[in-house]
């Protein structure tokens, strides 16, 4: 896909940088480094540190700047070498295949950049910012000090040469005050204009984009139809035209009127004031030499004293936190001797108990003195003990000796003991039999006397009844029975 860049062209302080931003708000790339704001310009001046110093760059090589009423396009003659430009536009924007080169110098430089980009195969396409002429004088009177008639003869010459440069291109002029109330309106003729859609874009980032146009940051605020007798006719007539800007059939009165402001270049920067003002432009760049020079001493001068400053500094620093410690050291000496004395305090009072103690000790150690002497007769009435004791202890031992020899003979005699126990019991049960035997004997001895005493009965009754009558003779049955019960 081939790359295409926007080139803005546009005078100082006409909202080119506004529109810029707005166009970085809807992802058109500016590069890596942008131009930092300051007072001039708050929001940032979406300019490229790069592109910015190479345009000094060329401007200085052809004795022209920003500024220069002088200026024309022959002048760019003089340049030569793009190689530098070139690899600048090639370094910051290759990966970009939409990208936004914004620098009012391009008004001036375009034939330049022109050539450096037709060269890299890059589509252009330009978008034109004006705002009224008296604004813009100003808006440069304030920044800088610069009279409102050279201001306004500065916007009729970057107009017209920006008017001239890009009608080979899509192009599209947009009225800053539109931008500042109707951001997608300007968006829509944008997108048409230049046949690239931003409407989607401009719907998807709206409220960054009103956030970003705050109407309090445009200082200077006059009717475009308002102009007095003191601006400059030429520039009225610019101003006249601006409802058919992006019209074809303005061209041939842009053209009269590019011709009309050159002659008057012509006419008034003829060759006696020109010749003055090359002998002045040599007197500036020599003045400017000097100045660089002088700059350089004291810019070095400035960083020696932004040194010692620096070194001043550190030392106040350093100075200031040694007071401070030495203050923190202060509150913490007053806060030892207040402890000290304290502790002094304490101390007397830890004397007087020490004296105290000391007496108790010297007390304490006579009663230890005194027991020192009584241990040691203890000890010697205690070793006399042992002595004794070792003696019993051998006397002891022999008696244990003794003691056990007497254990082994009774340990002996009880096991003849139980053995003569064991036979005794042996004879016990064998007597226990005999005196059962015997006992059993006496039963039947006694059994045997009783059966020959009823023998000796039954005879003496036997002889009764052979003695007797019948009655009798029953008598010896019923002794029987008796007996067999």
């Amino acid at each position: 896909m081939k790359q295409t860049c926007i080139l803005i062209l546009g005078m100082h302080r006409s909202g080119t940088s506004a529109l810029t931003g707005v166009l970085n708000l809807l992802d058109v790339y500016l590069g890596n480094t942008l131009m930092k704001a300051n007072f001039a310009n708050e929001k940032g001046y979406f300019e490229n540190d790069k592109i910015f110093e190479i345009n000094e760059i060329l401007l200085s090589q052809c004795d022209s700047s920003w500024n220069d009423t002088f200026y024309n396009e022959a002048k760019l003659e003089c340049i030569q070498e793009v190689d530098t430009l070139k690899s600048i536009i090639k370094k910051e924007f290759e990966y970009s295949n939409l990208f936004a080169i914004k620098d009012p110098r391009l008004a001036l430089l375009f034939p330049i950049y022109k050539k450096v980009l037709e060269s890299l195969s890059i589509d252009i396409k330009i978008i034109l910012p004006y705002r009224n002429p008296l604004e813009v004088a100003s808006s440069l009177h304030k920044r800088d000090s610069m009279s409102k008639e050279k201001g306004m003869l500065l916007w009729a010459f970057y107009f017209l040469l920006a008017e001239k440069y890009s009608r080979d291109y899509d192009r599209v002029f947009i009225d800053f005050d539109i931008l500042m109330t109707n951001p997608q309106k300007i968006m829509t003729i944008i997108s048409e204009k230049l046949h690239i859609d931003f409407n989607a874009k401009y719907a998807q980032h709206k409220e960054k984009i009103s956030e970003f146009l705050e109407p309090n940051l445009k200082h200077h605020n006059i009717a475009m139809d308002n102009l007095s007798d003191s601006v400059p006719l030429i520039v009225k007539k610019i101003v006249a035209l601006k409802e058919n800007f992006n019209h074809e059939k303005t061209l041939i009165e842009f053209d009269a009127l590019t011709e009309e402001l050159f002659s008057y270049q012509k006419l008034f920067y003829n060759s006696d004031i020109v010749a003055v003002h090359d002998e002045l432009i040599k007197t500036k760049k020599y003045l400017d030499t000097q100045e660089k020079q002088q700059k350089e001493k004291l810019y070095a001068k400035d960083e020696a004293l932004e040194h010692v400053q620096k070194l001043l500094q550190e030392q106040s620093d350093s100075l200031q936190q040694q007071q401070e410690k030495l203050h923190v050291k202060e509150e913490a000496l007053q806060q030892c001797n207040k402890l000290l004395q304290e502790k002094d305090e304490k101390l007397q009072q830890y004397q007087h108990h020490e004296q105290k103690h000391q007496e108790a000790l010297q007390h304490f150690q006579q009663l230890l003195q005194e027991q020192d002497k009584s241990l040691q007769q203890y000890q010697h009435h205690e070793q006399k003990q042992q002595e004794e004791l070792h003696v019993k202890d051998e006397a002891l031992q022999h008696l244990q000796k003794l003691l056990q020899e007497q254990d082994d003979s009774l340990q002996k005699q009880k096991s003849q003991e139980v053995q003569q126990k064991e036979k005794l019991q042996v004879k016990d049960k064998e007597l226990q039999h005999l005196q059962k035997l015997l006992q059993e004997y006496k039963n039947l001895k006694n059994n045997l006397n009783k059966k020959n005493l009823m023998i000796e009965s039954l005879q003496d009754e036997l002889v009764s009844v052979y003695t007797s009558n019948s009655w009798q003779i029953t008598r010896f049955f019923r002794k029987l029975k008796r007996y067999f019960k």
